[in-house]
C-alpha cells in the first residue's frame, strides 16, 4: 500500500514554489481577551471592548509608535461603540445625516480606493470633540449602527503609512444588542503602498516554511521506499 501512495508526493513537490510570489505583504495579528469568561464566548476569540464609562483602545496599527485608530466605548456614552482614525487615517462608511457607521464587509469583500457605493470617512472635529464612525450606539429608544447585533463582520481601513496609502481589514462585533460595545478580533494590512486588500486574508506560508516541507516529504518518501 504505501508502494503505491508514496508516488503521490512527487505531484505535491512540483506544485510547492506555486503561489509563493507576494509572500510577506500581508501583517496579520490576533487580539486577545485577559481572563476570558466563559458567559461571554466571544472572550475566547478577541478583546472584549465594553465598559460603562467611556474607554478608549488604541490600536497602532502599523507598530510605529504611533496611534492610528482608537476604538470608544461606554454604555452611559453617547459615542457608543465606535472608531476614531487619527490624520487622514479613514474607515470605510455609510454616510447618513451628520453620522457616519462602520458598514460590515463579509468575508472576502475587496477593501480598496474605490468605496462607491460608500465612501471613505475621515474622522472630524466638531464643536463636540471629534465625530468618529460608529458600530453601535444604544439608548432609551433604542440601537443605532450597523453592527448592531452583528457577531462578527470586517471593516475596511484606509491608513497611511510613510507618507503612503495603504489597506487593511479588522475583525470585529457587537453581538449584545444594547451594549455600547464589543469586541475586536483581529487586523491585516497590506505592506505594499495603494494595494487594495481581501477582508480576511491572512499571510500565506513563506518560502522557507514551504521548502522545509519540501524536505520533510522527500525524508518521507525516501524512508516509505526503504520500508516499502
Amino acid at each position: 500500500m504505501w508502494q503505491h501512495r508514496r508516488w503521490l508526493v512527487l505531484p505535491l513537490l512540483f506544485m510547492l514554489p506555486l503561489g509563493t510570489d507576494g509572500q510577506g505583504t500581508i501583517v496579520h495579528r490576533q487580539l486577545s481577551t485577559p481572563n476570558p469568561d466563559p458567559n461571554f464566548p466571544w472572550d475566547f476569540q478577541g478583546l472584549r471592548h465594553w465598559t460603562l464609562e467611556s474607554s478608549y483602545f488604541d490600536l497602532d496599527f502599523d507598530s510605529n509608535g504611533v496611534t492610528d485608530y482608537t476604538f470608544h466605548s461606554g454604555q452611559f456614552s453617547t459615542r457608543g461603540f465606535s472608531i476614531f482614525g487619527y490624520g487622514n487615517n479613514a474607515v470605510f462608511s455609510l454616510s447618513s445625516l451628520d453620522s457616519h457607521f462602520v458598514v460590515p464587509l463579509a468575508s472576502e469583500s475587496l477593501i480598496g480606493p474605490n468605496a462607491s457605493p460608500y465612501e471613505w470617512y475621515v474622522t472630524q472635529q466638531t464643536p463636540n470633540g471629534p465625530l468618529g464612525a460608529g458600530l453601535t450606539a444604544c439608548v432609551d429608544i433604542g440601537c443605532i449602527g450597523l453592527f448592531t447585533g452583528v457577531e462578527s463582520a470586517y471593516a475596511g481601513l484606509q491608513f497611511q503609512m510613510d507618507g503612503q496609502t495603504h489597506y487593511g481589514w479588522i475583525r470585529v462585533g457587537a453581538p449584545l444588542v444594547g451594549a455600547n460595545g464589543g469586541w475586536i478580533y483581529e487586523y491585516a494590512y497590506d505592506t505594499r503602498p495603494d494595494t487594495p486588500i481581501i477582508a480576511g486574508a491572512v499571510p500565506e506560508p513563506s518560502t522557507w516554511a514551504l521548502l522545509g516541507l519540501g524536505g520533510f516529504l522527500f525524508w518521507w518518501y525516501g524512508r516509505t521506499k526503504r520500508t516499502g
